[in-house]
């Protein structure tokens, strides 16, 4: 049983990353096309909705796009958590990191905005990096892989 939960989570987590990265290579597109009027890439049909819109709607809606895929893999990590390990430290580990990923990641953005008055290149990478842990099942692999060290730690 523990084997299926963890290769449908690892399916969950495959199929989330890939729907986020479609989503954003497209909406990139748009975004260039909008801008430099000519677009790399086909736009699929599914995307096409996106197109009505300005690019400057595009650009800002981008935000809110990042944090529901956030909130999506920080639920699917939470979930993940819940069923193959349980334990309630971990599930308080996964809270604390995504909230210190994203505490630094807008002071950074902030500091950018702040002091440049708008977000420069180092700014936006670093605070990019650290929304894409977010946005992975990274934490959620780390917790669930170091469950057995931390059941040891109270062993011996």
């Amino acid at each position: 049983m523990r084997v299926k939960l963890v290769l449908l989570f690892l399916v969950l987590f495959g199929g989330l990353g890939y729907c986020r990265e479609f989503f954003f290579v497209h909406l990139n597109s748009i975004m260039f096309e909008k801008y430099y009027h000519h677009t790399p890439l086909p736009i699929p049909k599914i995307m096409l909705f996106f197109t009505s819109f300005t690019y400057e709607t595009l650009y800002y809606s981008k935000y809110v796009f990042t944090l529901i895929f956030i909130l999506f893999f920080f639920a699917l990590s939470y979930l993940a958590i819940k069923k193959l390990g349980n334990e309630k430290k971990l599930l308080n580990f996964l809270v604390i990191s995504y909230l210190i990923l994203l505490l630094l990641a807008a002071l950074i953005m902030a500091y950018g905005l702040i002091v440049n008055g708008r977000l420069q290149d180092d700014e936006y990478s670093i605070s990019r990096w650290l929304l894409g842990i977010t946005q992975s099942p990274i934490i959620c692999f780390i917790l669930i892989a170091s469950q057995k060290l931390y059941k040891k730690s109270f062993q011996s």
